[in-house]
């Protein structure tokens, strides 16, 4: 019976993409909890400053998601 050929390790974890979160977490100093904790404090004060109207939220948590980052 023919065995198959390993596959290599190296090569499939480089071309795997690094989660979005890994660089921004580091660089902010947050541990996740409380960089979900920030971004949720910080989208709800956009959600009010815009007059508590509904149908923004993804729109909200996107730019929380950048003020926390600092970017």
């Amino acid at each position: 019976m023919r065995q198959a050929t390993p596959i290599k390790r190296a090569a499939v974890k480089s071309a795997t993409p690094k989660n979005r979160l890994e660089t921004p977490l580091a660089q902010t100093g947050y541990s996740k909890e409380d960089f979900n904790r920030k971004v949720q404090e910080t989208a709800y004060h956009l959600y009010i400053a815009r007059g508590c109207a509904n149908g923004y939220d993804v729109e909200d948590w996107l730019a929380a998601e950048q003020i926390v980052k600092g970017q």
